[in-house]
């Protein structure tokens, strides 16, 4: 049995998980101020085995922590890698050189990050180690309803940002067993991937905050201009590189310079819909601390039995290769797999047609998203596709039409144009539904549907009324009814 005594040099851990910065970081200034500070990232076997993991989340952790390792060596603090399971790791450092306290932020992830942080916990009872926790994000444990949520959470956020300086005095032999960063594999990476690490983020912060988010409000919707309108900070959220803190700082420091000036309409439009946008962050994260089984099960199980019967493998496969013959899913797909990110409306509007024209249960579709998100958010992820499938019974049914989405979206064609090449022929007239091209404008096109680019899987007008008819007769029914009664009293917020 190891020593529980912890001598006066033990150690004080930081262990990262998904805040890989170190500025604004409650847990390692709390760690600094308190003695010897040693860092530590552990590639968890869990993790890498769970079914939402995905090449794109390791390359932009990867990137973030060559750059975690560098700012932290300027304090003095080594960033020590390991790899397996973490309560070995941290029985191996503990006999090398006792932990006196574990410091690290709450995280509100996957089933399986639940079950280690509970092991964690006994694993620091048994020793006698203190785990000090601090809050990431809006997200309060152990609510017991919604009323108060909004105050707590804006307590949480708003606060006074955490500078953090001074070195760290560690004498020991971690720093030289600190551990390498592993290379990743160039054949399995995405080409369009965002890049990871603190000086991507700040760029990225900057940027938006001095021109790009102007044109935040109108440019969102669609795949032409949101790439360039969007913020593009959800990954940095995600994973750390910022806090959230910090992008509503930014926010306050913005909006009072805005109000000095003349005509700041078109920007505090856009400041106050993107701040809105940070509130439903918190919001949907907080939805998955309270109700973690949303990860498996329909937040309203009276939805239960609805689709799980019908699942199509063959029009699941080809909704994931971008080849469902509906040039908007295909297009926005193919431009997934290609960058790791598609903006909200069109992630959106791929889940709706694949739970209502496709009629697929909604647990497949959304793991096979979150692999391919670089920004996955699992609070965020899992709420929101329960909700586009409809299977919460408080929200708006929604079921996008692929072709309006286009006619919209991208009247003309560009963005179909560069993810669908076998389109190029086709003219913008008919690119919403190149199928309905006449046989001779076809052949003088030199297109041929269900040979260059496949027939639509199901019938549009159909599948629609198909599925509209379905879930609203689910919908309406008073058991569905009496339990949405249930998910709005646990999961609504006045914000």
């Amino acid at each position: 049995m190891l020593n529980k005594m912890k001598p006066q040099s033990a150690v004080h851990l930081v262990w990262f998980k998904r805040d890989l910065r170190t500025q604004d970081h409650q847990a390692l200034a709390a760690a600094l101020a308190s003695g010897p500070t040693a860092g530590l990232f552990v590639f968890e076997d869990e993790w890498l085995q769970s079914e939402d993991f995905a090449p794109c989340h390791l390359q932009f952790v990867l990137e973030c922590l060559t750059e975690l390792r560098a700012s932290l060596a300027r304090i003095g603090v080594p960033l020590l890698v390991r790899h397996g399971s973490i309560i070995g790791v941290l029985d191996a450092l503990h006999r090398e050189h006792a932990i006196h306290t574990l410091y690290s932020h709450q995280e509100t992830g996957l089933d399986w990050s639940f079950r280690r942080d509970q092991s964690i916990q006994v694993w620091c009872r048994h020793y006698s180690i203190s785990w000090q926790e601090f809050k990431q994000f809006g997200v309060v444990r152990r609510l017991k309803d919604r009323k108060t949520w909004p105050e707590k959470r804006s307590l949480i956020i708003d606060r006074q940002l955490i500078r953090v300086s001074g070195q760290s005095t560690l004498k020991s032999p971690w720093p030289e067993l600190s551990g390498e960063i592993p290379i990743p594999d160039p054949a399995q990476l995405k080409p369009g991937a965002q890049k990871g690490g603190r000086t991507e983020a700040q760029a990225l912060l900057c940027s938006f905050f001095e021109d790009r988010g102007e044109h935040y409000s109108g440019s969102i919707s669609s795949p032409n201009t949101a790439g360039e309108g969007c913020s593009r900070l959800s990954p940095h959220l995600s994973w750390g590189t910022l806090s959230l803190s910090e992008v509503h700082a930014s926010i306050r420091m913005k909006r009072s310079a805005l109000h000095a000036l003349p005509r700041a309409g078109k920007w505090l439009r856009s400041i106050e819909q993107f701040e809105s946008r940070l509130w439903w962050h918190c919001h949907f994260i907080q939805k998955l601390e309270s109700e973690p089984s949303m990860e498996f099960e329909n937040v309203n199980r009276e939805f239960d039995g609805m689709r799980e019967s019908e699942f199509d493998e063959t029009k699941f496969e080809a909704w994931c290769k971008g080849e469902t013959g509906f040039p908007m899913i295909d297009a926005c797909m193919r431009a997934l797999h290609r960058n790791g990110w598609i903006n909200f409306r069109m992630r959106a509007m791929l889940l709706s047609f694949a739970t209502y024209q496709l009629w697929l249960h909604w647990k497949k579709p959304a793991v096979f998203l979150a692999r391919h998100f670089v920004d996955f958010e699992p609070g965020i992820h899992y709420s929101q596709v329960q909700m586009q499938a409809g299977v919460t019974g408080i929200n708006t049914i929604r079921i996008y039409s692929p072709k309006k989405q286009l006619l919209d979206q991208d009247p003309e064609g560009r963005f179909i144009r560069a993810h669908l090449p076998e389109l190029a022929r086709v003219p913008v007239s008919d690119l919403a539904e190149p199928h309905l091209m006449p046989p001779l404008l076809q052949l003088e096109s030199g297109f041929q549907a269900g040979v260059h680019y496949p027939m639509p899987i199901v019938d549009p007008d159909e599948s629609y009324r198909r599925a509209k008819e379905r879930i609203f007769e689910w919908k309406n029914r008073s058991e569905v009814r009496k339990a949405a009664k249930r998910v709005l009293n646990r999961h609504t917020s006045n914000i």
